[in-house]
């Protein structure tokens, strides 16, 4: 892979690109069809498109999570190096999506639904979230935490062997809880990530297959977890047909043969000046695009804007947003926290 001049791997950040992109035309193409009864220009993506790019990044997690435990000293610097990654362009677009959706659309204001949102920690104790996307980021922080007690058990060596029991109790789970019916503790795939761990698995076993080669059991992880794919259903409504099956694993097939093609360079002519822009504002994009957006075509909307031009402009207002947040306030913070960071180690010490 072509790595960037700040020590980013392109190819990563264009299928990031893509896949906040997805997201976006997802949400704002559905809400236009539903709400004013037509999509932009005649288009509309279904929801289910936005879900399967986000099961695109937890691959893309599981890879590069890999990759930066193996880099970590200790479980403080990973646990530092992922704080200072979602936490301050996190609560720049919280703050800013209830700011604005108070003084600007008239939404009320939940004091006590903000504050616990900023901990990015609601899901856990049963509030709702703020906005809907930031469901991913409670799968994101339970992915972290159970790898970084695998990193401070010294599980990563036998990565393949846990990987694999992982993807067993997501299947037996699955039959169970989705085509069985047997209801089982809500905890158990939150905490476990169950319902995603087929992505994460593919990212982690695409950087073992990259980083060590290929082996067996690596290329059998690989076809488990894409067989896992097809079998657990990730969305809230489970899926229990043959056509279901047969769908999420030609979906996942996809995903896995793009992923693939990335992390072995072979999507290198997709680098381009705009691809690794769109994916250096992925995160802010997909933070900060979903509610003020809505609010923004409802408004543009309720003034007479063509449904086209009010997607355009719309789509142009969280592309700028992103870029602003990611460039004042994502990338700075995060480089002065762990400036800070690095101060306070040891000399020599590799640190985040």
């Amino acid at each position: 892979m072509k790595t960037g001049p700040d020590g980013r791997l392109e190819e990563l950040d264009v299928l990031r690109g893509v896949a906040a992109l997805c997201v976006v035309l997802s949400h704002y193409t559905s809400y236009c069809a539903r709400y004013f009864g037509a999509g932009p220009f005649g288009v509309y993506l279904g929801t289910i498109y936005g879900f399967y790019a986000v099961e695109l990044f937890f691959m893309i997690s599981g890879f590069v999570i890999y990759f930066t435990l193996e880099r970590s000293v200790t479980w403080k610097d990973f646990a530092f190096s992922r704080a200072t990654r979602l936490y301050p362009a996190y609560w720049t677009a919280l703050t800013l999506m209830v700011v604005l959706d108070h003084v600007v659309f008239g939404k009320p204001f939940w004091a006590g639904g903000y504050i616990v949102n900023l901990t990015m920690l609601q899901e856990f104790i049963g509030f709702p979230n703020l906005d809907i996307v930031f469901w991913s980021l409670t799968v994101e922080i339970a992915f972290y935490v159970t790898m970084g007690l695998l990193f401070s058990a010294g599980f990563l060596p036998r990565i393949d062997l846990v990987a694999a029991i992982w993807l067993t109790l997501g299947a037996l789970w699955s039959v169970l809880d989705q085509y069985l019916g047997l209801a089982l503790p809500a905890a158990l795939p939150r905490l476990l990530i169950l319902r995603h761990v087929p992505f994460f698995v593919a990212g982690i076993t695409f950087y073992g297959l990259v980083r060590k080669g290929p082996t067996p059991a690596r290329l059998a992880l690989l076809l488990a977890a894409l067989s896992a794919a097809g079998l657990i259903d990730g969305s809230a409504v489970a899926g229990v047909t043959w056509p279901d099956v047969l769908g999420r694993l030609s979906v996942g097939a996809v995903l896995f043969a793009i992923f693939g093609l990335a992390v072995t360079g072979r999507l290198r002519f997709t680098i381009s000046a705009v691809t690794v822009w769109l994916g250096g504002i992925s995160y802010s994009l997909y933070l900060s695009h979903r509610n003020l957006g809505h609010s923004t075509l409802v408004r543009l909307h309720d003034l007479g804007v063509p449904i086209w031009l009010g997607f355009l402009l719309t789509l142009t207002g969280a592309l700028l947003l992103a870029t602003t947040l990611t460039h004042f306030v994502e990338r700075p913070a995060m480089r002065a926290l762990r400036r800070w960071y690095r101060a306070r180690q040891p000399a020599g010490a590799a640190r985040p």
